[in-house]
């Protein structure tokens, strides 16, 4: 009886490992909401497979000041020429709470957002877009923004293109040309080298000292 009970026991555990690996993804949980601006956790379509590389390297620890210094630096490049993506203020609204989101976040998740800026000239349409972190690159993409399209939230019409960079372009993912551009199925993602970019940020302040001899 203790033999056929084990092995009743060691079925139901792999029966209960077999579902597991087929749960549904984790609801999105809502970190910040104030107004119709808030900040969320959710699925991130695309993390997964066999390599740990296709995964987010989450939870990740940036503090506020760094995300504001590397979302500062995002332009969009359209008819207009190249604009910033984010005002100071914004990113005061916006950094504390992608930077405490990032700890919170799992390997399959990413954080999302809808901003409606406090500025009034930029009320009309929120911009939104979500944040990850994957390896030494943090993702950035945009679906909406003011200075790109005008979304009616009742009745949007279909975004216009734009492209995402990034000033020092150096710091650009080499090779993803393409998804920077989007298209009107795939909204443009744009991927930093954060580590090497806040690293030469943060050489700058320092005295150039002379060479030993």
């Amino acid at each position: 009886m203790n033999k056929y009970a084990l092995f009743g026991g060691a079925a139901l555990l792999l029966t209960g490992a077999l579902a597991g690996c087929t749960l549904p993804a984790p609801p999105s949980r809502i970190l910040y909401q104030q107004d119709r601006t808030f900040v969320q956790l959710e699925t991130d379509p695309s993390a997964g497979g066999m390599d740990a590389m296709g995964w987010n390297t989450h939870p990740a620890i940036l503090k506020p000041a760094q995300v504001a210094m590397l979302l500062r630096s995002v332009r969009i490049r359209n008819g207009q020429g190249l604009l910033p993506v984010f005002t100071d203020e914004e990113l005061a609204l916006l950094a504390p709470v992608l930077a405490d989101g990032l700890t919170q976040a799992g390997a399959a998740e990413r954080l999302s957002f809808v901003l409606w800026s406090p500025q009034p000239e930029r009320r009309y349409a929120p911009i939104s877009g979500h944040v990850a972190i994957r390896g030494p690159y943090l993702r950035f993409g945009l679906t909406t923004h003011p200075l790109a399209s005008w979304q009616d939230p009742a009745n949007p019409p279909p975004g216009s293109l734009f492209e995402l960079d990034f000033q020092p372009a150096v710091f650009v993912k080499p090779g993803s040309d393409e998804e920077r551009k989007g298209s009107h199925k795939m909204r443009p993602l744009i991927q930093i080298d954060y580590h090497g970019y806040l690293a030469s940020e943060s050489g700058k302040g320092k005295p150039q000292t002379a060479p030993s001899r």
